[in-house]
């Protein structure tokens, strides 16, 4: 990587982001010892989560022992900065650094597709990861408690492993889908605008069930949120519902904290351990739907592809087509309009699979697809009817301006070299029908055109091929003026 200037300094960018993942560390350890009302055990510990997820969407940076070192050394520096004991500090950090290695050692097993939430399955892997991470962290930290608080093993374990579960079921699947880069390289201005495109209906519920946590209070007030952020799973996309879920579930649970519901007392362990385990596995209802729901929306995009493209070519199909151009042409007749219809058919080309394959035969017709395309306006139609042969649809264009396209499109085909295996160039050329009507009368239906301009396909054949013939034939000068 070539190095950049960071700080005045001359460093790689590896270095630049093993110094930017220490910074974000401490931070955020800084932020979870600030919430420890309960002794030596957070209330929300971010550290954990965030460390895991940066590593798992910089991959490459988990693999270099520095990064760990400087990880490491960041939670340290939060510990002794903020006046943790020496022996406390090496103890505690220790465990947060075992949950994260083991955290990255069950996600790195997982597909980049599982990871990004583009699976359905996704989400479970999200549970089983967290809980391993937790899990791993939970227990020598617990056992180190036990040594240097004589705290009692079990309802620390409880209460350390809910808060790793807690923190990493919901901060884990805002970086894992977040943008790639660091939140500075972001494509802030696209972000900004999908956020004011989006509906307000949702979110203004999500406001609404937070208030009612706030009022209402209680135990299960938490569960107040799971309406509105169905909800906002099905219109915001799952970045933009892990986010909404991280923000409402944190912000929940410190009205509630704030309110006396909820304590994070040695006396209210147990219900402190329910409480975040619960709002944990809650926060995975969201996220289910919002997967599912994009996992839907993609595969109806692709049916709906393989219904209006050919397969080969992305060329429309031929039902999309005659759908397009019936609807096209009905269009220029109300209007008095002008529309032409060029059928296009490759010259000899079952000669060409037959001598130089068929892989070189779908080479060609995606090559031909790919040129038409270039010589077409947005409005115009092109969709491939048979084997080798092609339909154009030009809506407002005469037969001078059609012949023109036709034309071009031909001279661009019969001078591009199509290479092989044996290094001698192919040339493939293509020959064109051509019927324009002008005005559309209510009688120019898009199967007669069609049919006329078939007619004119099979002259062009029969008179050597690597021509465009009109239908009726247009006057000498016009067409060589085309």
């Amino acid at each position: 990587m070539p190095p950049q200037r960071f700080l005045s300094l001359t460093i790689s960018a590896t270095t630049r982001d093993q110094l930017v993942l220490a910074a974000a560390v401490f931070v955020a350890c800084v932020l979870g010892i600030v919430s420890r009302p309960a002794g030596y055990i957070a209330v929300i510990w971010p550290a954990n989560a965030l460390l895991l997820g940066l590593l798992l969407r910089n991959r490459a940076l988990a693999l270099q022992p520095l990064s760990w070192l400087l990880a490491f050394g960041a939670y340290f520096a939060a510990d002794l900065a903020t006046g943790s004991d020496f022996t406390v500090a090496l103890g505690m950090n220790l465990a947060n650094l075992l949950g994260v290695a083991a955290g990255w050692l069950y996600f790195r097993r997982q597909s980049a597709s599982t990871l990004e939430f583009k699976r359905q399955h996704s989400v479970l892997h999200l549970l089983a990861g967290s809980a391993v991470a937790a899990l791993a962290s939970a227990l020598p930290g617990a056992l180190a408690s036990t040594r240097l608080f004589n705290a009692e093993l079990w309802p620390t374990l409880q209460r350390w492993f809910a808060g790793e579960l807690f923190d990493m079921l919901l901060i884990l699947p805002v970086l894992l889908r977040a943008p790639q880069g660091w939140f500075w390289q972001w494509r802030w201005k696209l972000l900004l605008q999908r956020a004011l495109a989006a509906q307000r209906a949702p979110l203004a519920a999500l406001l609404v069930s937070i208030g009612l946590v706030h009022l209402l209070q209680g135990p299960g007030a938490v569960g107040y949120l799971v309406p509105a952020l169905v909800w906002c799973a099905m219109g915001y996309g799952v970045w933009g519902t892990a986010l909404l879920t991280l923000l409402a579930c944190t912000s929940a649970t410190a009205l509630l904290l704030a309110g006396g519901v909820v304590g994070f007392s040695q006396t209210l362990i147990h219900g402190a351990t329910s409480f975040q385990v619960g709002v944990g596995l809650i926060s995975l209802a969201p996220l289910t739907v919002s997967v599912a729901h994009e996992l839907r929306a993609r595969a109806l995009r692709k049916l709906r592809f393989a219904l209006n493209y050919d397969e080969l070519t992305n060329a429309l199909s031929r039902r999309t087509l005659m759908e397009r151009g019936r609807r096209l042409v009905q269009r220029m007749a109300r209007e008095g309009g002008a529309v032409a219809i060029l059928m296009a058919d490759l010259d000899h080309f079952k000669r060409i699979n037959d001598s130089y394959g068929h892989a070189q035969g779908d080479l060609v017709l995606r090559h031909f697809t790919a040129l038409a395309l270039r010589n077409l306006r947005a409005q115009d139609l092109f969709g491939r009817i048979g084997g080798e042969e092609f339909v154009l649809v030009l809506p407002e264009a005469n037969a001078e301006q059609a012949l023109a396209v036709a034309e071009r499109i031909r001279n661009q085909m019969r001078e591009h070299p199509f290479g092989q295996r044996d290094g001698m160039p192919l040339y493939v050329t293509v020959s064109m029908g051509l019927r324009a009507a002008w005005p559309v009368r209510p009688d120019d239906t898009l199967e007669r055109l069609l049919s006329e301009a078939d007619a004119a396909l099979y002259r062009a054949k029969k008179r050597g091929r690597d021509q465009v013939h009109c239908h009726p034939p247009l006057p000498a000068a016009a067409a060589s003026a085309a």
